[in-house]
């Protein structure tokens, strides 16, 4: 874990509520480790994830659809591809919308704690949280008067401190948009309205990542009894590539609300990742050489053998243990 770091102390951070401030850092700290910092389950991480793998196959079903005697028109090979795309992309939708137990890294549980604790999105917190000043236009007027009594007719602007009066007005203009108020009737406790946090929340239940829990409980992660699985519309909520693509653009679309404007921490950016090598290389040659057919037909052979005799003998061996 990489837990984020603030440049400036609690008691150097233009906000008159302190114990508000300190609450509001450690559950951003907290919220940002979730979304970009966790080395195994990191949000974003298992986001761009869903869209890599996504593209991957689509590209590869396209390669097998236009060129049906290729490698890829194989039963094995199309049998393994789509199973695994489809295990892979329904467990991580399946993680990110878990929402049964506290502590477990998931983008609904992110949401229900950001509603859980929303009076901490106050106005002085989103904007001075980390040393920016409060009153960006007073900040502006003491830097320019004392860059021009030292005769600076040119300097580089503070990015952060008391001085960056810059990206303090950038907050608070971010801060009106998504309060609503009018920025002539600023105020120190203006705060977010809750309605935007149930609305993410809204744009998760509503898309169809739940019916794709269901069958993943029911058919992957559980084998669900005949009884179960009849109370399932299996035709409704057999995944699909468009369903799931669709559920991880709402994924996509959630995280930039809650990372961009309200934790003020900078947005997704590109969601796919980008290919450090040719993503195409080797696909034009064949899968396997007419050598390597005739040695593959025999190691299966070697393979279905051992694996039919899994169940030999086995009466002899339970009757062989001393009572």
């Amino acid at each position: 874990m990489n837990p984020t770091s603030y440049k400036y102390a609690i008691k150097d951070c233009d906000v008159t509520d302190k114990p508000a401030l300190e609450r509001f850092r450690a559950k951003r700290s907290e919220w940002l480790d979730w979304l970009r910092h966790d080395e195994h389950h990191a949000i974003t991480l298992s986001i761009c994830s869903l869209v890599w793998n996504d593209v991957s196959f689509r590209v590869l079903a396209r390669a097998g659809e236009t060129n049906e005697e290729g490698a890829l028109g194989n039963s094995l090979i199309a049998e393994a591809l789509i199973e695994g795309h489809i295990a892979i992309q329904t467990l991580a939708i399946r993680r990110l919308m878990d929402d049964r137990k506290s502590g477990v890294i998931s983008l609904a549980n992110l949401l229900k704690d950001i509603d859980r604790n929303v009076g901490l999105f106050t106005r002085e917190n989103f904007v001075a949280f980390d040393g920016l000043p409060y009153d960006c236009e007073t900040a502006r007027k003491r830097v320019v008067t004392a860059q021009l009594v030292a005769g600076n007719s040119t300097f580089w602007a503070a990015r952060h401190g008391p001085d960056a009066y810059s990206p303090s007005q950038q907050a608070h203009e971010t801060f009106d948009r998504i309060s609503g108020v009018d920025p002539a009737n600023r105020q120190r406790l203006d705060r977010i309205p809750t309605r935007h946090v149930k609305t993410l929340r809204r744009w998760l239940t509503e898309t169809n990542a739940g019916s794709i829990v269901d069958w993943t409980d029911n058919f992957l992660a559980h084998a669900a009894g005949r009884h179960r699985r009849h109370r399932v519309d299996l035709a409704a909520i057999q995944p699909t590539l468009d369903k799931i693509t669709a559920v991880t653009r709402t994924f996509a679309r959630v995280s930039e609300v809650v990372l961009a404007y309200l934790l003020f921490d900078g947005g997704l950016g590109n969601v796919m990742p980008v290919a450090q090598y040719d993503e195409l290389e080797q696909l034009d040659r064949p899968a396997i050489t007419a050598k390597q057919a005739s040695d593959l037909t025999k190691r299966w052979n070697v393979m279905e053998n051992e694996r039919n005799e899994f169940a030999a003998g086995v009466l002899e061996e339970i009757l062989a243990v001393p009572s």
